[in-house]
């Protein structure tokens, strides 16, 4: 009798214990956290307090339950764009990237990503900040072959990247604060994913993305007017000249017409559109995600960048809340984030989808 009674309470606790981590893991799922930036008079705000902040969803006024100061330590993910088209300033890219280290707190957690055609983790979270650095400085641009500058071998998976950093800061459950901050162009040639099927995850990661967007619109026209027998001759992907035509002219004659043939004129056009469309999917996903994209106009300009982002880091909140309307439709939820004091503004993520 009295081993019964034992097996019987034990499995009342367990079902108690269940019951409570099943409640835990609901909690956590339905928090909504995102990050915001505090300016005034174009500087950051770094002294605030969770009263000050005022959070809308869907213009309904949502009761903050987690707030991290501007001292709370960040988890970051750096991806550096080393495709073919760096080549010649992958010196001035990695001394850039080692300057935005130096530039973050110690307690700061790192890991660096790095892309071309392929996409390889070069440091983990778990790594000393000397061996990060050391990651770097052994870092070598994707190069072509004897002949050729870039050939099939090379190009920018860009999308892709970008998903492998959303899975890993999703996967490891970060707490906190935490970001992307990916130096590319941003013109993707060899991804698997499309921008819809990336842009969800990095939503989901929950953390502020950064783009310091290269200027190399003009290099990639240099490219594509070369000869086709000159080494630096670039050539589109098929999935740019999908895109292109996807996003301008779905049913243009000129679809069909081989890469290699493809008149002057309409490499401009092609060129312009892919920009545009690499600006826009950028824009968009700050937006989406709380953030900013830099222009980058030269690539002497990298290290100035970097530190204005290292300063948007420094000045972040983590603010967090479960929502009033907690069914799951799969709508989006537009958020909106106000701080109790004239004359500042709030960047912060425009939503999430409820799912």
């Amino acid at each position: 009798m009295m081993l019964f009674l034992t097996v019987a309470l034990l499995s009342i606790s367990t079902q108690a214990q269940q019951r409570d981590e099943d409640q835990a893991i609901k909690l956590k799922t339905d928090l909504v956290t995102l990050s915001a930036t505090v300016i005034e008079g174009g500087s950051t705000v770094k002294s605030l307090r969770a009263q000050d902040f005022i959070i809308y969803e869907d213009g309904v006024r949502q009761k903050i339950t987690h707030f991290a100061s501007t001292e709370e330590p960040f988890t970051i993910m750096l991806l550096l764009d080393i495709s073919g088209s760096t080549q010649n300033d992958i010196e001035l890219i990695k001394r850039a990237a080692r300057g935005f280290l130096k530039e973050l707190r110690r307690d700061d957690r790192v890991a660096v990503i790095v892309f071309s055609r392929e996409i390889e983790s070069i440091a983990g979270f778990e790594d000393s900040r000397n061996t990060v650095d050391a990651a770097i400085d052994s870092l070598a641009s994707m190069e072509g072959d004897i002949t050729q500058r870039f050939t099939p071998a090379t190009g920018t998976s860009f999308y892709d990247a970008l998903r492998r950093a959303s899975d890993e800061l999703s996967l490891r459950k970060t707490e906190g604060r935490k970001a992307i901050v990916c130096m590319s162009d941003g013109v993707d040639s060899t991804s698997r994913l499309t921008y819809r099927e990336v842009a969800g995850a990095v939503e989901k990661a929950e953390a502020s993305v950064y783009f310091l967007a290269l200027n190399t619109e003009e290099a990639m026209l240099e490219g594509l007017l070369k000869n086709r027998y000159d080494p630096g001759y670039i050539n589109f992907s098929q999935s740019q000249v999908d895109r292109y035509f996807d996003e301008f002219d779905s049913s243009s004659p000129n679809r069909a017409v081989p890469r290699k043939a493809i008149p002057p004129e309409l490499l401009r056009e092609m060129a312009e559109g892919l920009y545009r469309i690499a600006e826009r999917d950028m824009k968009l996903m700050t937006e989406r995600a709380g953030g900013r994209v830099y222009a980058v106009n030269a690539l002497t300009d990298l290290a100035a960048v970097y530190r204005q982002v290292a300063d948007n880091l420094r000045a972040q909140y983590t603010l967090g809340y479960y929502p009033e309307n907690d069914t799951r439709d799969g709508r989006w939820r537009s958020i909106r984030v106000e701080v109790a004091r004239p004359g500042v503004s709030v960047r912060a993520r425009s939503g999430y989808w409820a799912k």
